[in-house]
């Protein structure tokens, strides 16, 4: 039961992206054709501020407090420039990489603005990794709803590093009762002695791997105990710790979960 275990630590935050060399060449042809218009844009925004100051100088000169509606035209044009339809942008793109079946999904957009194209390219890269981490997740949910654990049915996909430890929220109503099916056996004491043994080689191996995730460490490592313990005292029963492991074994793992869903990182290209 260790190997599997360890062998995971290695697959965690690694997605395949098996389409990742088509998708680079695609995102290069998209900032290529869309670079020509970024600096037009770039120079109206910048000749736009330009006419603003001047208009603003004026009022000063003039000391009378008077804004022309020429002003007040300048402003909107200023806000129409400085705010480009992103979306429309990356929806050419992402109807190049992506799988038809995507398209009306736009999975980037719970990404920040500034790396949504990177988010777009990591996600279009691995579509089988991607849809296996979706269904793990409906699977997880389904295997926690037993112990009433709210998760809500939304998935998020985020291109941004946040450590979290949800491990112990989510799986304390199975390790309780885990622990109530072990409680007075013969083989209790041994059992919590080799999951305790489990959890701690897991917890060094993900601390080496991940030194900048203690918390993401602590998580793999309490998975383990918790899957160690309910195969020793409910085998026949089917496993809630499964469903996370096969979600990290795509490369992804749960940076957040609310009562409306969860927050899947993308690990960086």
């Amino acid at each position: 039961m260790r190997d599997p275990w360890l062998t995971l630590v290695d697959s965690v935050l690694r997605p395949a992206r098996p389409g990742l060399e088509q998708c680079l060449r695609e995102r290069e042809q998209h900032l290529a054709a869309r670079r020509p218009q970024a600096e037009e844009r770039a120079r109206a925004l910048a000749g736009c501020e330009a006419r603003i100051e001047s208009l603003r100088a004026e009022v000063f000169v003039a000391q009378d407090g008077v804004v022309t509606s020429r002003m007040t035209e300048l402003e909107r044009e200023w806000r129409t420039l400085s705010r480009p339809d992103r979306d429309g942008e990356l929806m050419d793109l992402w109807a190049r990489v992506a799988p038809p079946s995507w398209i009306d999904r736009k999975r980037w957009r719970d990404s920040d603005p500034a790396v949504q194209v990177e988010a777009a390219i990591a996600l279009a890269a691995d579509v089988e990794g991607v849809e296996a981490a979706e269904a793990a997740i409906d699977s997880l949910r389904a295997a926690l709803a037993p112990w009433g654990t709210p998760f809500g049915p939304r998935i998020r996909w985020c291109a941004s590093e946040q450590d979290a430890e949800l491990t112990p929220g989510l799986f304390a109503g199975p390790l309780r009762e885990a622990c109530e099916a072990l409680a007075g056996g013969n083989i209790a004491s041994i059992a919590f002695e080799r999951a305790q043994h489990l959890r701690q080689d897991v917890h060094e191996a993900a601390r080496v791997r991940f030194p900048r995730r203690p918390l993401l460490a602590r998580d793999l490592a309490h998975a383990a105990f918790v899957d160690f313990l309910w195969r020793a005292a409910l085998a026949a029963r089917a496993n809630p710790v499964t469903p996370l492991h096969e979600l990290w074994k795509t490369g992804y793992v749960l940076s957040a979960i609310d009562p409306s869903g969860v927050t899947v990182e993308i690990p960086p290209l």
